[in-house]
């Protein structure tokens, strides 16, 4: 068996993150970001994005818990499924399954947490209002 192991944020939580299997149990989906060892052409290290599905009492908790920007550590396997698409080619889809004991590690305080997740559902005043603008001037002026 391989495990994956990455240091993180949660980089997407869909509106549709939370469901339940066929069997009735809680499912959790969200999109994750590490750094990568790769480097661009400029020197930074390239965003490795992956999907991660967490099921039962570990999805309610998760749910509840995240946000996006939530600095986190994750141990898991990696799953991969296959599929067959809308014009029969056979696709794969992969994601990490987190380990059902210590297999997501939060790495803030619950009260940044809750500052982090107050941030992001508060208004954000739009920014039109915030540019500045140029005075208006005549049509007829020349350039």
């Amino acid at each position: 068996m391989q495990e994956f192991i990455a240091y993180g944020r949660v980089s997407n939580i869909s509106k549709n993150a939370v469901g339940r299997t066929s069997n009735g149990h809680v499912s959790f989906k969200f999109d994750f970001v590490c750094d990568s060892s790769l480097l661009d052409d400029k020197g930074k290290s390239s965003p490795s994005f992956f999907h991660i599905h967490v099921y039962g009492k570990q999805a309610e908790l998760m749910a509840q818990s995240l946000s996006k920007g939530s600095p986190i550590l994750i141990k898991g396997e990696i799953i991969q499924r296959y599929y067959t698409d809308d014009s029969w080619k056979q696709r794969t889809y992969q994601y990490i399954a987190p380990a059902l004991h210590g297999g997501i590690t939060f790495l803030e305080t619950k009260e940044a947490a809750l500052k982090r997740k107050q941030k992001q559902a508060a208004p954000q005043p739009s920014t039109q209002a915030q540019q500045n603008y140029p005075e208006p001037m005549d049509a007829d002026e020349p350039f």
